[in-house]
């Protein structure tokens, strides 16, 4: 799991950068609404990483590319420890984030005090399935629930909003409900859970979350009169004066209740830019190719892993040693496995299988895990029957007999 998230490292900081970098200039350019959009590109990004191109399985090359490597018993040792201690720290913290949300979410249900309220003396028509409840006490109209969600009015909304100012929060909370931006607010959490360690991944969810209000303002503000969006404004800075606590699926109208993002809000239905179509065309153009680009960089399908492909030389990018069997340490043995396995169009190992070991069924198991997380160089197509022979040794001085000679393997 780990190395899977390592290895997606570069393609999420490059997808991460251009959005932060160049949010002013899209948000300016393209207007909130096509803004947010671009958000999209990150997942998208990322599984297009990791998917194989369809035409790179046409070729199936196979060769019998002969490896040996020694696996000592205090280095494996040593390494397994690091990852372990880097892969609880890992797990720890995704641990706790996971249990903060959760326990946010249900403390804030459990502390409200809902009661219904009758759609007909709303100024506006909900969604079916959107109820409509008002609490107790004084917080800014929100969206909450997963399962069922709920549409949350202050007990004094009535009193607090003109009927025009309430039309347009409420429309603005039915464009939460009909994106379904509460499940995308879980994509997200769930992207930065995996990648806390990451400073961008939590700059980009924020800026997401906030990017996420803005569209939804220039949504209700869209085509409608400059007095409706000083009324809008007006009603953005009375519901800034009551700040709703902060919780995993919550959806507030006031948006952490932050001066600067306020601002930013009222500026933004004060502009309300709308792309021209060139604009627009040229956005859409520039992101194809980034994910093109990035489908072509994870696939590692250029010329130089062709040329190796063909001349027969597989280079191992990543080899995780074997952990070498404690019973074995313990009693000193030492051995060898020969492993057979193929090389995908992309560099992983698959189809892993012992085909000479001394002594048997010793370190067989370790040798396989180990071999199954390697990463070769992209060769471009499937490579097959591949050998590799891993000698397990308690020092450098011990002589280990070539098994691979023993075999005959057909193509």
């Amino acid at each position: 799991m780990i190395d899977f998230l390592i290895s997606l490292l570069l393609p999420l900081t490059f997808l991460l950068m251009v959005l932060l970098l160049g949010h002013k200039w899209l948000i300016r350019t393209l207007g909130a609404i096509n803004t947010y959009l671009l958000w999209l590109t990150v997942p998208l990004g990322l599984v297009i990483y990791c998917l194989p191109l369809p035409w790179q399985q046409s070729n199936v090359l196979q060769i019998t590319e002969i490896k040996r490597y020694l696996v000592d018993a205090d280095t494996s040792f040593q390494q397994s420890i690091s990852m372990s201690w880097f892969v609880y720290i890992w797990l720890g913290v995704a641990v706790a984030i996971t249990a903060y949300w959760l326990l946010s979410y249900f403390t804030f249900n459990k502390q409200l005090q809902l009661i219904p309220v009758d759609k007909s003396i709303l100024p506006v028509t909900l969604p079916k399935k959107l109820s409509v409840y008002q609490h107790s006490k004084e917080y800014s109209p929100m969206l909450v629930g997963m399962v069922q969600p709920k549409l949350i009015i202050p007990e004094n909304f009535f009193e607090l909003y003109s009927v025009e100012q309430q039309k347009l929060i409420l429309e603005h909370e039915i464009c939460h409900f009909d994106r379904n931006d509460i499940y995308w607010n879980l994509v997200a959490i769930t992207c930065l859970t995996l990648f806390w360690f990451h400073p961008l991944a939590w700059l980009s969810y924020f800026r997401f979350r906030q990017d996420q209000e803005l569209s939804c303002d220039q949504l209700v503000v869209a085509r409608k009169p400059k007095e409706s969006r000083i009324t809008y404004s007006k009603a953005l800075l009375v519901t800034a004066q009551s700040t709703p606590p902060l919780a995993f699926a919550q959806l507030s109208f006031t948006k952490y209740g932050d001066k600067q993002m306020m601002f930013e809000r009222i500026n933004n239905v004060k502009t309300s830019t709308k792309a021209s179509k060139s604009i627009l065309a040229t956005v859409m153009f520039a992101t194809i190719t980034m994910l093109s680009g990035l489908s072509y960089a994870g696939n590692q399908h250029d010329k130089a892993g062709a040329q190796i492909a063909h001349k027969n030389n597989l280079m191992a990018e990543v080899r995780i040693k074997p952990k070498y069997p404690l019973q074995a340490a313990q009693n000193k043995t030492e051995g060898s496995v020969v492993l057979k396995f193929d090389v995908t169009a992309s560099g992983a190992v698959q189809n892993v299988e012992v085909v000479n070991a001394k002594p048997a069924y010793v370190f067989d198991k370790a040798a396989v895990t180990a071999l199954k997380q390697w990463k070769y160089s992209a060769p471009g197509r499937l490579v097959k029957n591949n050998l590799v022979q891993l000698d397990f040794a308690m020092n450098d001085n011990t002589h280990h007999d070539n098994l691979i000679e023993q075999l005959k393997v057909t193509n």
